[in-house]
């Protein structure tokens, strides 16, 4: 039974570091691990995911011994936790809103006596049956971590028996569902955001639990490292690769205006004007 990593980092009391990923992209677990991230949040909530792909992704998670956050498209019990058979170390639920709605995941993805998940043993996690520990089903509940997204007005309400529930390890904040719905902005410092972390922030130290969010850079995560957050999304490959194509933008404007105002060459023709495109 591979270890989390990220769990360790929060029963330690620090910061788990995290990045994004919402395409299956081969080397990005590697990637992540080599410059010391713990943990990959993959989105399958808002991108499509073969069920190949899934298996793909979370077994390069494995080869490099980084854990794999999965935001899975389903609640269906069965779904949830044969991402966890096929290894991935914790899921991501998005929209829950109530104890209730909590206590349903934990008896989802926990096995007995916490939960109620069913036992193959066959998959990833169990290293396919062979030199699986006896004790695999307690191992698997303690090294594989449930999240819990805090979305909406009516889970923000709730948010202290939510974090009461046993089971639940970590309250993550989506500020932009939640920012749509209190009509206010997403970012850290908004002041009604300020608001809303302490709050989980509180909850979440009432019960012994861990809280984060994504942020855009080092001053948010120092704000809400500062509030108590230990779970902290920083990097993915979607905002870097609008990061990196924007850059490249800006160049292929510079060269090109350039190049446009250059005098023509005597040892090169002038190529006719309607052929002149940039």
């Amino acid at each position: 039974m591979r270890k989390s990593k990220v769990l360790a980092k929060l029963r330690a009391g620090r910061v788990a570091r995290i990045c994004a990923l919402g395409s299956p992209i081969t080397m990005y677990p590697t990637l992540a691990a080599h410059f010391h991230y713990d943990g990959v949040w993959v989105d399958g909530e808002h991108r499509t995911w073969d069920p190949r792909e899934v298996q793909a992704t979370i077994a390069n998670h494995h080869a490099a011994d980084i854990d794999c956050l999965w935001r899975p498209s389903t609640k269906e019990k069965n779904g949830l936790y044969r991402l966890l058979e096929e290894g991935a170390s914790g899921l991501m639920i998005p929209h829950v809103a109530t104890a209730a709605d909590a206590r349903a995941f934990v008896q989802a993805i926990k096995f007995p006596p916490l939960g109620d998940r069913g036992l193959c043993g066959g998959g990833r996690d169990a290293s396919f049956w062979v030199g699986a520990p006896k004790d695999y089903t307690t191992q698997a509940n303690r090294e594989t971590f449930l999240t819990v997204q805090i979305e909406t007005p009516e889970a923000l309400a709730n948010v202290e028996a939510i974090a009461a529930v046993p089971g639940v390890d970590v309250l993550f904040l989506g500020p932009g569902d939640l920012s749509l719905r209190l009509g206010c902005s997403a970012a850290v410092t908004d002041p009604q955001m300020l608001d809303v972390q302490k709050k989980i922030a509180a909850a979440c130290r009432q019960h012994g639990k861990a809280w984060g969010r994504p942020v855009g850079g080092p001053d948010d995560a120092r704000t809400i490292i500062e509030l108590g957050a230990r779970l902290v999304v920083l990097g993915s490959e979607f905002g870097a690769l609008h990061q990196h194509l924007m850059q490249c933008e800006s160049q292929f404007d510079a060269l090109l205006n350039e190049v446009a105002g250059a005098p023509v060459s005597a040892a090169a023709p002038a190529a006719p004007a309607a052929a002149k495109t940039y």
